[in-house]
């Protein structure tokens, strides 16, 4: 309930003047009806959580996603550990693939629990500059296995899971960009009270302050988490962008357990009053096959 106040909030906020500068924009350029509006988002993901932006037909992305350890002493960083930079909580080594602009596969693997993942991507509603479609619409899914042996019944670790989100997305204008994704995860094994299928509720935003610099933040709550015997906490992330010649370099914190939505929306257990945020940084190498 918190996480849609605040949407309903910040849309009320910038649609006092986002349409005027969007209709300023229109104004000045000569577009065909019903012209897709480009780059709500600059990337795949915002923080933690996905955008509705995929990979373009014929391209391969190469990401390779990094989450270091707790900045704060009390949640186990500190000076020793060099605040978090000397630990890895997590690692994605993954390819994401365009089949066509609208659809994009990928596989990953990732270090914590040891997954291999496939997801998938497609593209089932664009925004138009015209406001015939006034959002974007896209379906994700993915699918994990654990390679990880399972001895007794070992917290936190699962054999099989599935996530699916709807990512709704609008562009307000050429600073603003907000998206919410109601989601589900299923996992075919689970220990003590906990629950096989689970409901979830992200949202995220991106805001352009300068002409190169960005602030993005995302949030995410998990429903019936609060229930179980250790303390679940909900995931805030916060960042700021920079596009350099043609690059993006994003500074980022997080209090997430893990990269994949399959694992952070159900095992946070770091706090953010606690010190329990990490520092975490995407890198992305782009390969094009043949001609579109």
């Amino acid at each position: 309930m918190k996480l849609i106040l605040l949407i309903l909030l910040l849309i009320c906020i910038d649609f006092c003047y986002a349409q005027d500068d969007l209709l300023k924009s229109l104004q000045t350029q000569t577009l065909s009806p019903r012209e897709k509006v480009l780059a709500t988002f600059k990337g795949d993901k915002i923080i933690n959580m996905e955008t509705n932006e995929t990979v373009r037909k014929k391209n391969l992305d190469f990401r390779v996603s990094h989450l270091f350890g707790n900045v704060g002493a009390e949640s186990g960083g500190g000076i020793h550990n060099l605040y978090g930079i000397d630990q890895s909580a997590d690692i994605r080594l993954g390819f994401h693939y365009g089949i066509s602009d609208k659809l994009m596969v990928g596989v990953s693997h990732v270090k914590r629990n040891e997954n291999l993942e496939g997801l998938f991507k497609y593209r089932l509603l664009d925004q138009t500059t015209d406001h015939h479609m006034p959002l974007a619409l896209t379906l994700y899914g993915n699918s994990t296995y654990s390679i990880k042996e399972f001895i007794g019944y070992t917290e936190n670790i699962f054999r099989l899971t599935y996530c699916a989100q709807a990512i709704i997305a609008r562009k307000f204008s050429s600073k603003f960009s907000m998206i919410v994704a109601p989601g589900f995860i299923h996992r075919n094994f689970v220990t003590g009270d906990d629950e096989n299928n689970t409901f979830s509720l992200s949202g995220g935003i991106r805001y352009k302050f300068t002409r190169s610099s960005s602030i993005i933040a995302d949030y995410s709550h998990t429903y019936g988490r609060e229930n179980l015997l250790i303390n679940h906490y909900d995931v805030l992330g916060a960042g700021v962008e920079i596009e350099t010649g043609g690059h993006v370099f994003s500074i980022m914190f997080t209090n997430a357990s893990g990269v994949l939505e399959n694992d952070f929306l159900l095992n946070t257990v770091d706090s953010w009053t606690k010190g329990g945020f990490k520092f975490s940084f995407i890198i992305s190498r782009m390969f094009k096959f043949g001609k579109e």
